[in-house]
């Protein structure tokens, strides 16, 4: 009986520790150069706070993660933007869903 319910209880921490690891995709600090905007940086802390600087503009902000979809409402704009993002090794794509707000193709720092 004992080993029935240690099995039991590991397999259910494996179980829970799978549904939490595979934590958030944009963590970290991501780069670009572009033509428009110079050296642009995003960070993502992993847990809803974001930042973003290029040669004319630094902000704070919050984002949030639902699918392949990311909503990020920085402190010096109007509103949300949303973006599909994919990752893939060190990159990170960004592409605005309202093809208003720049897209942008970063690189893992």
């Amino acid at each position: 009986m004992k080993k029935l319910l240690s099995i039991v209880l590991c397999l259910s921490m494996i179980f829970l520790l799978a549904a939490c690891g595979g934590g958030d995709a944009l963590k970290g600090t991501w780069v670009c150069e572009d033509e428009d905007y110079g050296t642009v940086t995003w960070k993502f802390d992993g847990s809803g706070k974001c930042s973003m600087s290029n040669d004319f503009f630094e902000g704070d902000g919050i984002y949030t993660i639902t699918d392949n979809q990311v909503s990020i409402h920085l402190s010096l704009w109007d509103g949300d933007v949303v973006y599909d993002y994919e990752v893939s090794d060190s990159s990170l794509k960004l592409t605005a869903t309202d093809g208003l707000a720049p897209d942008y193709d970063l690189s893992k720092k």
